[in-house]
């Protein structure tokens, strides 16, 4: 069984590798799909960091890496990144891939808690050992902490109505399976049960794992890490990831922020990072047929310039 099957591994690898023998990272190693792809695109002095918080995704990736010697595989968040590259020695980058979202295997297995379509846990934490569950952020929580976090987490419209379902349920018996949470969910009477329960999870996971949060500071560490040439590739599945990417390399792309009507600029600002490319790209139609997950995927690529 296939632990993940990787989005649009062309397009990230003729993206991301300028220099064969260059330094890159995979900050989202899965099932090593993408590292593996991008190994066969480097030369014999080209190097690997494969970075993954989830436990299971790395003893995998490690499974099926351990025979190159120019991949090292280590656990850790986005957060990490930069203390990862230090220890490992591997620097300054020519290229660096964030694969978002959830795995194929993480969606899939029921004991991870992350899909309302199979009962299990409600647990949702991409590193199982860490953190508090799901279901202990839910016991945690006010009716009106729940609404703001489904509503900013999963711009559910009606989160409100949804969130004083479930803490009424929470009151009465405490919610510690998906089936449990689905329920209460259920009970709102939503048109579309399937798409407020894929918003629901949605921000339940990101508030279980700081994903955003991550996500900054994961995008600080690649920034600051890339030399001039370099490549950051970024794949994302929901609008909240895309936007936070694109407000990020706005200001770093644009460079002066001076008013238009400013004749000469005074802030000092210079770009240091240009957009590869269309704005962005989307999976094929073939492969969206193939793997329906790559639907929703929008990759970006950025190039860091030197300071003008």
């Amino acid at each position: 069984m296939v632990y993940h099957v990787p989005v649009m591994v062309e397009e990230v690898v003729a993206g991301l590798v300028a220099d064969p023998d260059g330094a890159y990272v995979d900050a989202t190693a899965g099932g090593g799909g993408h590292s593996w792809a991008l190994l066969q695109a480097l030369g014999p002095k080209g190097r690997l960091l494969a970075v993954d918080r989830d436990r299971e995704a790395v003893a995998v990736a490690q499974a099926r890496l351990a025979a190159d010697t120019r991949a090292v595989v280590r656990q850790g968040r986005f957060a990490e990144l930069s203390e990862l590259l230090a220890q490992e020695g591997i620097g300054p980058l020519s290229g660096v891939l964030f694969d978002l979202g959830v795995s194929s295997h993480q969606i899939d297995a029921p004991a991870r808690g992350f899909s309302y379509r199979a009962d299990g846990p409600l647990d949702m934490r991409m590193d199982a050992e860490v953190g508090p569950t799901a279901a202990e952020l839910i016991a945690a929580c006010s009716e009106s902490k729940l609404a703001e976090l489904i509503a900013r987490y999963g711009e559910e419209r009606a989160a409100r109505r949804v969130a004083r379902s479930i803490y009424r349920q929470q009151r009465l018996e405490p919610l510690i399976t998906t089936q449990a949470l689905r329920q209460a969910v259920a009970a709102t009477r939503p048109q579309m049960l399937n798409k407020t329960l894929a918003r629901v999870f949605q921000a339940l996971r990101i508030a279980v794992n700081d994903e955003l949060g991550q996500l900054q500071a994961g995008l600080t560490a690649a920034e600051v890490g890339l030399k001039p040439g370099g490549r950051l590739v970024i794949l994302a599945y929901h609008s909240l990831e895309d936007r936070l990417v694109k407000q990020h390399f706005a200001a770093l792309v644009r460079g002066c922020i001076c008013p238009p009507r400013v004749p000469i600029c005074t802030c000092g600002r210079k770009s240091s990072f240009k957009r590869v490319g269309y704005k962005f790209q989307r999976a094929s139609e073939s492969e969206v047929k193939q793997n329906t997950r790559a639907r929703s995927a929008i990759l970006r690529i950025y190039e860091k310039i030197e300071a003008g």
